[in-house]
Formats: structure tokens, sequence, C-alpha cells
């Protein structure tokens, strides 16, 4: 229905609204709704990610971007809580272009095990983490090997969206050997399929492989790749693609985390 407004304006009534399940998102609820929820069930998702560069046309925030997605979708279709993205991981490596920011793998290491032992105080104690940024997991793996000495009555899953080889097996398929390591056209086909009005396509570029040892510093890794990308040619990315990648990745860890917590598959 529109109404019409003085001088001729308009503006459209909103109609009703078709009732659907409260939303999984912790921060949309108040605490008397999360005590009310763990009367039930006593798991929570938490999506982590970076806030990095990604070559030439990808998304700052691409790894949390994706993994914030992913955990809200599988959250809805298990019943289980999102906590908030946590957008900032271990990037050093990443500081020699603008707009990264980055924590230490110590300071990573203690938003986890802050962010997990607030969370038990009220009576989580599945931790279901997804994760998109591959610089993440020693700093989480040692944090995890710490606090689960001290708290065994918790428990720690983490997932790397592309770790599953049903994924790799999809990747290879849409993408083949040009893939690479950062900036991929994987990662990237998934940012266009949920932002396709912020990412650019690009030209097939070469996918270079230059010698190195690993670790690198901020200055050494820019030197190496100039532009961001590591081996991978992201011209071939496509929200095609991207969809048929979250699609899975979503079937694939909303039915682990529902036979762990024993809610809906789908």
């Amino acid at each position: 229905m529109q109404i019409r407004l003085p001088g001729g304006r308009r503006f459209a009534q909103p109609g009703p609204t078709t009732p659907r399940r409260p939303a999984m998102r912790l921060a949309l609820l108040t605490w008397s709704q999360v005590e009310a929820y763990l009367r039930g069930k006593d798991a929570i998702i938490i999506p982590t990610g970076a806030t990095e560069q990604h070559g030439p046309n990808g998304l700052i925030g691409t790894d949390h971007l994706i993994a914030e997605a992913l955990a809200l979708a599988i959250g809805e279709r298990c019943g289980v809580l999102v906590h908030p993205v946590l957008a900032v991981g271990m990037s050093q490596h990443h500081l020699g272009f603008p707009g990264t920011a980055s924590l230490t793998a110590a300071g990573y290491g203690k938003l986890l095990t802050d962010t997990v032992e607030s969370l038990a105080r009220h009576g989580f104690r599945t931790f279901y983490f997804v994760n998109g940024h591959g610089g993440n997991t020693p700093a989480a793996s040692a944090a995890a090997s710490d606090l689960l000495t001290r708290r065994e009555d918790l428990r720690w899953i983490w997932r790397s969206w592309w770790e599953r080889p049903e994924v790799k097996a999809l990747e290879d398929e849409l993408i083949g050997e040009r893939n690479g390591d950062h900036a991929t056209p994987a990662e990237i086909s998934i940012t266009m399929h949920l932002f396709p009005r912020a990412v650019a396509p690009l030209a097939p570029v070469a996918p270079d492989k230059p010698a190195h040892e690993w670790p690198l510093g901020p200055g050494e890794f820019r030197r190496l790749f100039p532009d961001g990308r590591m081996y991978s040619d992201p011209s071939l990315a496509s929200a095609e693609k991207g969809k048929r990648l979250f699609e899975l990745c979503v079937n694939l860890y909303a039915a682990e985390l529902a036979a762990l917590v024993g809610g809906p598959r789908g």
C-alpha cells in the first residue's frame, strides 16, 4: 500500500511480516534471552577472520566477511547462537599494504581465550569457530592447547571453511591449479556472491611463484608479491562459483555442528 504525502510524495507502508525464528545473532538478543537459550543448548558459533589486503580486486574484509556469513547461515540452520565476528586476526605479513590491521600471535590467542572464558562463565561449553584466515590457525591452536589444559569441560572446534576435502574438490573443479594461496579465485568468488556490487572483475593475471622462505616480514612480502596475490589468478572468480562454494560449506559444516549439538540439519 502507498500513502500520498503533502507535495505529492509517496511512501510504501510496510505490509504484514511473516513470523520467523528469532535471529541467532548474539548481538541482537537481551541477556535474559541468552539465559533462556542456555537452558537448552551450550553451543555458540564464533566467526573469525582478518582485516587485510586481498590482491588487486579483493576486499580488505574478505576473510571475516566470509566467516561471518557462513557462521550466520550455519547458526540459522542449526538453531545455534552466533557471536559477533572477530574481524582482526594474525596478519602481520600483510602490514605492507594499506588497510591491513593485525594482532600479534600472542594478542590473537589472548582474544580467543578471553572470549571463550567470558562466555564459559555463563554456561557455554561448545565453541565452534568458523575461520576465514589461514594465518590465524597456528596461534589459535596454541591458545586452545593452553586453555583446554585448564578447562577440560570445554569443547573447542576449529574449522577453516576450505579445509574439507569436498571443498578442495569443488575448488579444483571450478578453478584448478591457478587458485593459489592468497587472494584466491575461490575466496573472491564467495565475496562476489555475497557482495555482488562490491567486487570488480579483473583481467587475467599470471600467478608468479617467487622462491622464498616462510615466514616473511611485511616489507619482504610486498617486495615478493607486489599486488598482494600469492600464486593466484583472481580473474577466474565469479559469483556463480562463489554461490556453489558457499552453499557446499554451509551444508557440510551445518551437518557437522548439528551432529554435535543435536539440532536440525536443514
